[in-house]
């Protein structure tokens, strides 16, 4: 006579080779379910813009310094920076001398923590904050 258990199932489960081969069937299976959904386009998300190089107005006009005055209240001065671009919880943008291209890639793709605006923003509406950006830089604290 053996020294078999009465039933055929193990009380111990499968084993570490049993549980590894479920793992790791587990893990192709979420792998091949991750590479047949669709991309991040089809599911409805806009892909962001391109970024333009070159303004597509006078960024010294007092008309477009204006309205990027406006969405710079409404977008921020919230949390981060102060009215006015004076400092607060980020630098502050008064009295600075920032690079055009700089500005406008800062504001599109952010840089932690300050988040990106690409999506949020047309590429004119991101021009007239880099305006008045580049407005403040003769400003005195």
């Amino acid at each position: 006579m053996t020294d078999r258990p009465s039933h055929p199932a193990s009380p111990r489960g499968p084993g570490p080779w049993g549980e590894r081969v479920v793992r790791l069937t587990w893990l192709a299976l979420l792998l091949a379910a991750g590479m047949l959904a669709p991309p991040a386009a089809a599911q409805g998300m806009r892909q962001p813009p391109p970024l333009p190089t070159e303004p597509p107005f006078n960024l010294s006009d007092p008309t477009v310094v204006q309205v990027g005055q406006h969405l710079f209240r409404q977008t921020c001065t919230g949390y981060c920076h102060g009215a006015e671009g004076r400092l607060s919880r980020a630098p502050a943008l008064r009295g600075r001398e920032f690079e055009t291209g700089y500005l406008y890639q800062r504001i599109a793709y952010g840089f932690p923590p300050m988040p990106a605006f690409q999506t949020l923003l047309s590429p004119e509406d991101i021009w007239k904050l880099v305006a008045y950006i580049k407005s403040l830089q003769g400003a005195k604290e």
